[in-house]
Formats: C-alpha cells, sequence, structure tokens
C-alpha cells in the first residue's frame, strides 16, 4: 500500500513524492543487478541506470511456458533469479533440456532488434524472476535516447558474436576429435591401388578417402 504523506497544501505532491521514492528505490536494485551481467558489462553506470527505466519485472512459476518453440517472439530476458530451461523436442513427444540460462544471464537478446519465430521452448525450471526487455521498448528508447538504444544493440550484437564463435570452436574441436579417431579405419577401407588399372591420359590423380579426411583434418587443426 502507498504511504501518503500530508502536507499544508493538500499532499498532492507527497503522494509523488513517495512514489518517486519508491521508483527509484526500485530502479536502483535493478541497476546493481544489471551490473553483475555478463553480457551487459560494457555498460556504463549511467547506461544501465537509464536501461532499466525501459525494463519491466517479470515472475513466472516453475514449469510455466515462457517463450514456445515456433511462436513469434519480439523480447529478451534477463534472469536475476531462478532459471530457465531452453528445450527442444525429443523423441516419444518429450522435451529436451538443450541449455540452462542462470542469474546474470540474458536470453532471447536478438529478437528485440529482429522478432522471429523461437527455434526452442523457453520455460521457468524454477520459480524465477526475470527483467524484460521487448521489441517496443527498443523503438521508445530509440525515440527518447537514441544513443543508449545504439550502445544497447551493439552490445548485443557483440555478445551474439562471441557466443557464435565460441559455438563455432566447440564444433571444430568436437568434429577434429571424432576424425582423428576415425582416420585408422578410413584408411584401412581404403585399400591399396589396383597395379594393373591404368589410368586414361590426362587424368588427374585422386588422393582417396584417407587423404581427403587428412586435409580436412589438417584445415581444421589449423594446418593447411
Amino acid at each position: 500500500m502507498l504511504a501518503v504523506r500530508h502536507d499544508a497544501r493538500g499532499g498532492v505532491n507527497a503522494v509523488a513524492a513517495v512514489r518517486r521514492e519508491s521508483a527509484d528505490s526500485l530502479y536502483s536494485a535493478m541497476n546493481r543487478v544489471m551490473r553483475a551481467v555478463k553480457d551487459f558489462e560494457s555498460l556504463s553506470d549511467v547506461d544501465c541506470d537509464a536501461l532499466v527505466r525501459f525494463m519491466r519485472i517479470r515472475r513466472y512459476e516453475s514449469g510455466a511456458v515462457i517463450f514456445e518453440r515456433g511462436k513469434p517472439g519480439d523480447s529478451m530476458l534477463m534472469v536475476v533469479q531462478g532459471a530457465i530451461s531452453v528445450v527442444m523436442p525429443g523423441p516419444r513427444h518429450r522435451n529436451i533440456e538443450v541449455a540452462r540460462v542462470g542469474v546474470g544471464e540474458v536470453v532471447g537478446e536478438m529478437s528485440c532488434i529482429d522478432p522471429a519465430p523461437h527455434c526452442a521452448t523457453i520455460m521457468a525450471a524454477l520459480r524465477t524472476t526475470a527483467y524484460e526487455f521487448g521489441r517496443r521498448d527498443l523503438v521508445r528508447m530509440q525515440e527518447l535516447a537514441p544513443d543508449l538504444a545504439a550502445t544497447l544493440v551493439a552490445t548485443i550484437m557483440r555478445g551474439v558474436t562471441m557466443r557464435l564463435e565460441r559455438v563455432e570452436k566447440r564444433i571444430e574441436r568436437e568434429l577434429a576429435g571424432h576424425l582423428a579417431a576415425r582416420i585408422p579405419e578410413l584408411r584401412e577401407g581404403d585399400g591399396p591401388p589396383e597395379p594393373n588399372t591404368p589410368k586414361p591420359a590426362g587424368t588427374a590423380s585422386e588422393p582417396g578417402v584417407a587423404g581427403t579426411w587428412d586435409a580436412l583434418l589438417a584445415r581444421l587443426r589449423g594446418r593447411a
């Protein structure tokens, strides 16, 4: 309940002051949380203070579906309490958790820049509190604080790029390990060349299966 302070002029200004004080206290708490979010660590204190004023607080019970796969999305969430589960359809109509977003992490950040259908379902793994920032908030920010909007978009794009680079490196490592494990098997299956089979004139010699895999593995390891 809002506390009302009376003054000689009927308390109207005092009520507004209490409301401002309550809002400022909330924004200050949100700002402190924002400073711990790795994706936004490059933002200044002034930028964070302005950003939280465009956000809304969302609360979800455990198991609640936040974003549904295939449905349009236009907002990002920053987890401040609890955890969010990213799930994909699995065999026998069962969901498989492919990632978990914890406190201080962000999900759906590209949606507020380029709205599109979600590629996965997002659920509350626990009772969760998050700050939401949507496409409409970004449009309003571009009108009221264009410099902040440009900084935020650049920060989001930088974070997405770094995340994609980490995924690409992980895929390369896993693929290189898989190929290295299979090269002996592939070499055995390549077999020796047939000695009495002449090649047509002008035909280039082929490297064979093992040679192809060796070249691919070398490229992945940066030797070619």
